[in-house]
């Protein structure tokens, strides 16, 4: 019998990996800081949408509340940075690099939990650290100091997203545990606009949206709707695996970006993303 996890999961593989393709026009055309204001008014509707129509009267936990303000918090803060990333680089590689973030869920269950650790959750913490080296990689003879530096700020960006995600799963199953997955989503609801909407505010503070954003659209309503089904898969299945299971997105990711958006990778480049790919599915063995 397929655990009831499974489904779930698939539709936020196909979601999320559909809506990335689409990240990177959003962003050129909207701006970062427009970009994260629809993604909050997003969250307003189809978490807010989700929690009045499915959720139950059952009591809940303060705990439970407290747990789910930080990982959605944490959730919407990552998001900040994983779109100063696409900003500066491709799509076809920030969304490999982002979607390793379970590498730290699986470090913090070992070092904090005791969790064993087994032979391929060891090699893909190599692999994806060995991925990580060789996108950092610029060769000096065609680039400046200065503009190796500048160059390499979507990876510092990408990677304090992986970071935060990663603890951010950790918590966001503990917190589904307490008070369900469709309190959760109300939750995040409230705190993810209220997390986003003031960067924007600070850094453009303009509203302008017209029918030729329908990409930006696109993309931030399937990460949103994925991240409902993403939820319903962690109240179902064991965090490790179910948030392993679903960053298998970035296939859809890179068949997509070579289609649409003929994204071109350097031979450096598709060793790297092949070595997180293999990381990412030997974080499920």
């Amino acid at each position: 019998m397929i655990p009831v996890w499974i489904p779930w999961i698939t539709l936020t593989v196909l979601l999320f990996g559909i809506g990335q393709v689409f990240t990177k026009t959003g962003v050129s055309r909207l701006g970062l800081p427009r970009m994260l204001l629809l993604l909050a008014i997003n969250m307003f509707f189809f978490y807010g949408g989700a929690y009045v129509l499915f959720h139950t009267d059952n009591p809940v936990p303060l705990k439970g509340i407290g747990l789910s303000v930080l990982a959605t918090f944490m959730a919407s803060a990552g998001y900040i940075f994983y779109y100063e990333a696409v900003n500066r680089e491709r799509i076809s590689i920030v969304g490999v690099i982002t979607a390793a973030y379970p590498f730290i869920t699986v470090i913090l269950a070992v070092v904090f939990l005791k969790d064993p650790l087994n032979i391929f959750q060891f090699c893909a913490i190599l692999l994806i650290v060995a991925s990580v080296c060789l996108l950092s990689y610029r060769p000096r003879t065609a680039v400046s100091s200065q503009s190796m530096h500048n160059s390499n700020k979507w990876l510092f960006y990408a990677l304090i997203s992986v970071f935060i995600w990663g603890i951010q799963a950790v918590i966001a199953k503990a917190s589904i545990t307490l008070v369900g997955h469709f309190t959760y989503a109300g939750v995040y609801a409230l705190v993810g606009p209220a997390t986003l909407i003031p960067y924007w505010y600070c850094k453009d503070g303009k509203i302008s949206f017209s029918w030729k954003d329908i990409q930006a659209e696109l993309s931030v309503s399937f990460f949103c709707v994925g991240g409902l089904f993403l939820y319903i898969g962690l109240h179902y299945g064991l965090v490790s695996i179910v948030t392993a299971f679903s960053n298998l997105y970035p296939f859809i990711t890179l068949i997509a970006a070579r289609a649409l958006l003929a994204e071109h990778l350097e031979p450096h480049h598709w060793i790297a993303v092949g070595c997180a790919l293999v990381g990412i599915v030997f974080l499920m063995g």
